[in-house]
């Protein structure tokens, strides 16, 4: 019999026939290659979760309309006629020639809005990024023409790990960072640009030296060498930005006193007194540098392009929002993070050197009516139009006058509010401030910044890992207070611990040694361990916990667990310590009625008692009796 057609069908389309049943899938499957898809739709997932618009530009250009124009282009000259002089004194306290701070801005100002998306930040050079740039390059022993070959890698490596902290979202741990680090780190850099612009208006180079002490002692051993000129035309500098600021501040006092002092320069040479003159520029010099990976350089620059890279994105962060603050708008830092990443990696490839954020820039953008990112594009666009059009004119400006200038720059940094703010409030942030400072003054700033981070880590841990407890009691009225005459109280039967904040690593072995120090008298039997506020329990705290458990049931006594939310009975369910405590002592939060989980441990530890007027009290974190007297 000649088989049907349907039959055909159906022989052929059988699970054996295609080998598509679920038994022989799973016989053929690698356990590899399941791994290897469910890490590729885990990291999909967490690409999805990122929140990063890789390339917001088209958004940007769409919101632009003509109404935001005029205030743009106002916003956009301005800030290159600020920028322009400012880029070439970053250039010089970098120790580098002055077209790689004006590359930098106006690629920076360009390239940053197109992959942020943000009106707020004006990227480009920055008195920080110069300096650490500058002592970046010392720390590894670069110098000379070595520091031209390996500033692209560096300024890329920078790029790098800026876009790797946006994709991981490490925007997060800036808040980690003491205010007063910062504080130190700056007026330590203030101090090391200075001095190391003394040298410039001497008149003489030191070579070899990175740190605040090592130029001073090189600058003092070569004072003999001092050019009269260099000095007298950097005073001349000095007096002429001081009077500018003072009686014309509405001015641009950076690109007169540049304009005044060469002119002056001109006066200099027909006296016959020579001065050493910023190496000029041309369209030329601007190619397309092949970066070739060399291994041991990328060793050598991986911690200071990483310092360098923490240190922008933590000044771009507090200069977006406080422009951001005033209109009211939310800055999305990881957003910025990336396209401040993006804009190195443009400015690597063409010979210029690190953006951030920089204040003055970012605020007279606001001041001057910026509507949109597009101001800021305005910017970087006529800064690099100004470089290849008048580029050689900076070939004219005098090297003593520019180092008085940056001088003047370096001293708006040391901020005397936030200084006194940092040696007069507590012990820590003097301890914090002193360390960074004194770290920065001995060695490489970028050292400094991670010494100080360091720092204010530990004395962060230091006070969250010292928990005090205050014992509490009933009053005849029925209300809770405080037990002050200890000598006069009965000892309680049941003790409630409150547990409060991060229950971690840091403080979890104080916490239970002072727990087992309240359990010393015979007469307590039993310890509410109360977490409804606990938080972030990891597993040096449940395990300590499990000892605290074991310790009690030693000598006869027990353990309750009560306001655990499921994060926290997940933790003691994995660790295996949910089943050695017990069900029957373990009462999660009830979110309707906060207190009902602890009302029925209360219950639990009578009923292990066999009594119900066992005596109860309480004791809390001293931290929350505090917060709890304020609200009164």
């Amino acid at each position: 019999m000649v088989p049907t057609f349907a039959g055909i069908v159906q022989s052929e389309v059988t699970p054996m026939a295609l080998d598509i049943s679920p038994r022989r899938r799973r016989t053929h499957r690698h356990p590899i290659g399941r791994w290897t898809r469910f890490f590729a739709w885990r990291f999909n997932r967490y690409l999805r979760g990122i929140h990063i618009n890789f390339f917001p530009a088209i958004g940007v250009l769409k919101r632009c309309n003509r109404k935001d124009l005029p205030g743009d282009l106002r916003a956009g000259i301005n800030v290159a006629l600020l920028a322009f002089p400012q880029s070439i004194a970053y250039s010089l306290i970098a120790g580098l020639p002055a077209q790689y701070g004006l590359i930098s801005s106006g690629v920076g100002a360009v390239t940053g809005p197109l992959f942020s998306g943000s009106r707020f930040i004006v990227l480009g050079p920055t008195n920080a990024t110069a300096i650490l740039i500058f002592s970046g390059f010392a720390s590894v022993g670069l110098s000379g023409g070595e520091v031209f070959t390996a500033l692209p890698l560096f300024i890329l490596l920078v790029g790098f790990f800026q876009i790797l902290g946006a994709i991981a979202r490490l925007s997060v741990l800036i808040n980690y960072i003491s205010r007063t680090v910062i504080t130190g780190y700056v007026t330590a850099a203030a101090a090391l640009i200075m001095m190391n612009q003394v040298q410039n208006a001497l008149g003489f180079r030191i070579e070899g030296e990175s740190t605040f002490f090592g130029i001073l002692a090189e600058t003092v051993d070569r004072l003999p060498e001092t050019r009269w000129p260099a000095l007298g035309m950097a005073g001349a500098a000095l007096v002429c930005n001081i009077g500018l600021r003072k009686f014309l501040p509405r001015l641009p006092n950076v690109a007169l006193t540049i304009v005044i002092t060469g002119l002056l320069a001109i006066g200099f040479e027909h006296l016959g007194w020579h001065l050493t003159y910023l190496s000029g520029f041309s369209l030329g010099e601007i190619r397309f540098l092949a970066i070739v990976p060399d291994l041991n350089l990328i060793g050598e620059l991986s911690a200071p392009a990483m310092a360098l890279a923490f240190v922008a994105i933590l000044e771009g962060a507090s200069v977006g929002k406080s422009v951001a603050s005033q209109s009211g708008e939310r800055l999305d830092v990881n957003q910025e993070m990336y396209g401040m990443g993006v804009a190195n990696v443009a400015s690597s490839l063409v010979g210029g050197m690190d953006s951030s954020g920089s204040l003055t820039r970012s605020a007279l953008s606001a001041a001057s009516g910026a509507r949109s990112p597009i101001a800021t594009i305005i910017a970087g666009i006529i800064i690099l139009i100004l470089l290849f059009s008048v580029g050689f004119l900076i070939g004219f400006i005098p090297k003593a006058a520019l180092a008085a200038v940056v001088m003047c720059i370096a001293v708006t940094l040391l901020n005397k509010h936030h200084i006194l703010a940092a040696l007069r409030t507590t012990w820590s942030d003097s301890m914090a401030f002193f360390v960074t400072f004194g770290a920065a003054m001995i060695f490489t700033l970028d050292a400094a910044i991670y010494i100080g981070s360091l720092t204010s880590v530990v004395l962060f841990l230091h006070k969250a890992g010292v928990p005090e407890l205050v014992e509490y009691n009933f009053n005849p009225e029925g209300q809770l207070a405080e037990i002050k005459d200890r000598a006069a109280r009965a000892v309680p039967g049941i003790a409630i611990l409150h547990a409060e904040g991060d229950l971690f690593f840091g403080s979890t072995e104080i916490f239970v040694e002072q727990t087992r120090q309240v359990t010393q008298d015979p007469n307590l039997k039993i310890i509410i361990l109360r977490l409804k506020n606990a938080h972030h329990l990891d597993s040096t705290a449940v395990l300590a916990i499990e000892e605290l458990l074991r310790f009690l049931r030693q000598n006869d006594r027990d353990l309750i667990v009560s306001g655990a939310d499921r994060e926290i009975r997940r933790v003691f369910r994995n660790a295996g310590v949910l089943e050695e405590l017990g069900e029957k002592n373990f009462f999660p939060e009830v979110t309707t009625n906060p207190t009902l989980s602890t009302r029925n441990a209360l219950k639990r530890a009578q009923e292990l008692l066999g009594r119900k007027d066992a005596e109860i009290r309480i004791f809390v974190d001293a931290a929350r009796k505090a917060r709890e007297e304020q609200r009164g």
